[in-house]
């Protein structure tokens, strides 16, 4: 995108006053200068006035008597700039310099017009630094040429050569609104924390900012993690004018960068307002919703984005994630079959599923999703836990044994392959067996409530009732509602006649019917309105396919 200019105005930028002080006479001219100035004056008047085929009429009279002047040919390439006939408008300049090889206005309007297309084009780019370099060795003091010599040369992303160049402005042009907005970027690219806090503080007090002249000055604020100064801007920026949809997003990602998670919301609200085909926003207001502990609000805005994107699997995907988080198996088995129906090759899509299967009524149903991922991705070993989890969970124990063996050699999936080893085992009657893959998963990850409750339960079994309490005390203080403990404790207290035994009996009722509910909530169906807004729920007997 071109940088505002500095110091001249739209009409300026447009071509319009470029050549006062930069005539150049040839000799017919000199015998008559007086003659000449009043011809180019009168010219100007005519272009400033909008009067372009009366200007372009009285160039070409004038040519008659002073051909092959740079000062005329200068103003037609002014001419036809305005009416966007670039290539003439390139044409007349070049025989400007061509003839007069001293004059400035011409030069610098050739570096404009090249300008219009640097940031993305190279060639573009070379030529209009050129151009500016040949300006300022005729004219040192030339303000526009070293502003647009310094925004080459941030494009290029050499800042330092950048701020030098702005250093050589005139001190009313370094406190125009493009030359602070450069500073402040070149600072931040170039990490001068305290530089740019004080340049994106002129910046925003500046009573010419708009949302376009900070632009540059953010990316580079957000690529040095800068979000307070991010808000700061874009705030002083929405004072004086409202903010763009893309301004509105990036104040809200500042905010929420900054840990404001209210305000970003609002901010991205009203972003989507001023947008509301963007899925991009919505994505942004499920993140932000999420950090907040709104899940059921983020599913809400997710819902609208499948609305407006349906061929995007991510979307569905990340819904079923959410449902997951919340305890809705159903829903997420629901959503995550969405997402395999767009991409049915997509390993994660296909690992999410088998295990959301795997807690169905019919776990067996999630070995085909789980062999697919295995397939995808053989050397992840949390493929391998899946499918020992998943076979386990159907009491396909020998099945679950083949692949418990090979994840358990994995150090990232040690631990629990050895807790449901130990589980095989003693569902199995060896007792001795359990014990030591239990104990060995406990060495890896010592506070695992569930392994502590598998060795309590043994212990209980094995009449070992000062073990078995150490072991479900510490189960129980780790997870209050773990079931498993929250049993040991019930049966050890039976045994030996504990007086804590009714006050137990009372406290697993309360952790089974937790369960229960919890049960109950993992059938349970979401209902989204048509804004994206959860609104209701509902259960259901079995999952949705």
């Amino acid at each position: 995108m071109a940088r505002r200019s500095l110091w001249l105005s739209a009409q300026c930028r447009s071509f319009l006053l470029v050549l006062v002080g930069f005539v150049s006479f040839t000799a017919a001219a000199q015998q008559s200068g007086d003659a000449y100035r009043q011809s180019v004056l009168a010219i100007q008047q005519q272009i400033d006035a909008g009067d372009l085929e009366g200007a372009r009429s009285a160039v070409v009279q004038a040519e008659k008597q002073y051909p092959n002047n740079g000062g005329l040919e200068n103003l037609l390439g002014v001419i036809e700039a305005q009416h966007g006939h670039l290539t003439a408008a390139r044409q007349a300049f070049l025989a400007a310099v061509r003839h007069d090889p001293r004059l400035v206005g011409a030069y610098m309007n050739l570096s404009r017009l090249d300008m219009q297309t640097a940031a993305k084009d190279a060639t573009a780019r070379a030529e209009a630094l050129r151009m500016s370099e040949r300006v300022v060795q005729m004219d040192t003091a030339n303000d526009e040429a070293h502003y647009q010599i310094a925004t080459i040369l941030a494009w290029e992303k050499n800042y330092a050569r950048s701020l030098a160049e702005l250093e050589r402005l005139s001190p009313q042009a370094q406190t125009a609104i493009g030359a602070q907005a450069l500073i402040c970027e070149d600072h931040a690219a170039l990490g001068h924390r305290e530089a740019t806090d004080r340049a994106a503080h002129m910046l925003a007090s500046n009573t010419d900012l708009t949302e376009e002249d900070a632009n540059p000055c953010v990316s580079a604020l957000r690529a040095a993690h800068r979000a307070v100064l991010i808000e700061e801007l874009l705030s002083s920026a929405a004072e004086r004018h409202p903010l763009s949809p893309a301004g509105l997003r990036m104040l809200g990602l500042a905010q929420e960068a900054d840990g404001k998670l209210g305000q970003a919301r609002a901010t991205l609200e009203k972003a989507f307002t001023a947008d509301s085909t963007s899925v991009e926003i919505l994505i942004d207001l499920t993140r932000v919703a999420k950090a907040a502990g709104d899940n059921q609000g983020a599913l809400g805005y997710l819902a609208h984005a499948r609305d407006l994107r349906p061929t995007d699997a991510t979307l569905p995907y990340e819904f079923g994630v959410i449902c997951l988080r919340m305890g809705l198996y159903a829903e997420a088995r629901k959503a995550i079959g969405a997402a395999l129906e767009i991409e049915p090759d997509n390993p994660d899509y296909n690992h999410g599923m088998g295990l959301v299967v795997s807690f169905s009524e019919d776990p067996g149903q999630a070995m085909p999703y789980l062999l697919k991922y295995h397939t995808l991705r053989p050397q992840d070993p949390n493929g391998l836990l899946a499918l020992g989890d998943a076979s386990f969970r159907a009491k396909d124990y020998d099945t679950a044994l083949t692949w418990l063996r090979q994840a358990v050699v994995h150090p990232a999936t040690a631990a629990e392959a050895h807790y449901y080893l130990g589980r095989i085992a003693r569902l199995q009657g060896n007792i001795s067996e359990a014990t030591g893959e239990l104990k060995d998963s406990l060495q890896l990850l010592p506070n695992q409530a569930s392994v502590l409750a598998e060795l309590g339960q043994i212990a209980v079994s094995k009449g070992d009732n000062t073990e078995a309490s150490t072991y479900l005390d510490r189960a129980v203080k780790l997870d209050p509602d773990n079931y498993a403990g929250n049993y040991g404790l019930l049966l050890l207290y039976a045994r030996t006649r504990d007086p804590r035994l009714e006050q137990q009996s009372k406290r697993f009722d309360e952790v089974k019917n937790k369960k229960d509910e919890r049960d109950v909530e993992m059938m349970r169906s979401l209902e989204i309105s048509r804004d994206g807004k959860p609104n209701s729920s509902k259960s259901q007997q079995k999952p949705n396919q």
